[in-house]
């Protein structure tokens, strides 16, 4: 048995024909386009194609999003795309004569852990996401009980104005970070890289940053108290230069490296699929 699993983000768009023991057999990837909810659809049914279809026979599409979507699968907005209201489900349905889910993608990256992954034979997962943006999701016994609203949208308090907290905590936000510092880059690696050479400035920004980490971390753990915390992203790209360090400023807490890194939406998407469509 075989779905179409997708794992769309505010960088990437990847597609993959997934087996129901959470093998992924083709998978695709484009640079996910901006701004236009038109080029957008277009491109989502383009990579789609990309597939080989006939060969696999999928029974079903099922998507992750970075956004907010409705119980039906309707998506109210993609802030890191920077489009909203976008009906994929009947599109898409009606285009390949499939059913369709969409989900958050952090909920699908989620399953895949507590499923396949860092919460395999453990009760509680929360999964994590600290990328573009930043996002999570609860799952308690191989079931979604806490559907991400967005916690990377959560307010939070720094020098006297509030933030969302991904806007000045995301891979992208820390960027934003250091500009409300006066100091500016041009992109989070350059940041990261200025943080391992020590320059004094960014070493500044960095425990400023690591401070909104760690208080995030804290509250994901006394709110939900989970089993393990799954984390993923681009920022782990620099994990040696805080990961330790916040691992011991929360202690309590069992943070743990997601197991599937890049394919945790496309295989949570696809163990989703299986668990709602499986069975029809």
């Amino acid at each position: 048995m075989f779905i179409i699993a997708l794992d769309i983000g505010g960088t990437n768009i990847r597609a993959a024909i997934a087996r129901n023991d959470g093998k992924l057999l083709q998978v695709v990837k484009e640079n996910t386009l901006r701004h236009d909810k038109e080029l957008f659809i277009a491109q989502v049914k383009g990579i789609i194609t990309q597939l080989d279809l006939s060969k696999y026979d999928p029974i079903a599409i099922s998507i992750g999003v970075p956004g907010r979507v409705r119980k039906n699968g309707f998506i109210d907005e993609l802030p890191n795309i920077g489009i909203k209201n976008i009906d994929l489900v009947t599109t898409l349905e009606k285009t390949f004569k499939l059913p369709v889910s969409v989900r958050n993608d952090a909920e699908m990256a989620a399953f895949a852990e507590a499923v396949f992954g860092a919460g395999k034979n453990l009760n509680s997962t929360y999964f994590v996401t600290i990328s573009t943006g930043i996002g999570g999701c609860l799952i308690v016994d191989q079931a979604i009980k806490n559907p991400s609203k967005e916690i990377g949208h959560t307010l939070v308090a720094y020098r006297g104005n509030f933030y969302e907290l991904e806007k000045i905590a995301s891979g992208d936000g820390v960027i934003k970070l250091a500009a409300l510092n006066n100091i500016y880059y041009a992109n989070a690696p350059s940041f990261f890289k200025d943080v391992a050479a020590k320059v004094p400035y960014a070493l500044k920004i960095f425990e400023e940053w690591l401070i909104l980490i760690t208080d995030f971390f804290t509250f994901v753990n006394k709110a939900f108290t989970p089993d393990v915390i799954a984390v993923t992203g681009g920022v782990l790209k620099s994990k040696e230069l805080f990961w330790d360090e916040l691992r011991k400023r929360v202690p309590n807490a069992n943070i743990q490296i997601a197991h599937f890194s890049e394919d945790a939406g496309l295989v949570g998407a696809a163990s989703y699929g299986f668990k709602i469509f499986g069975a029809q």
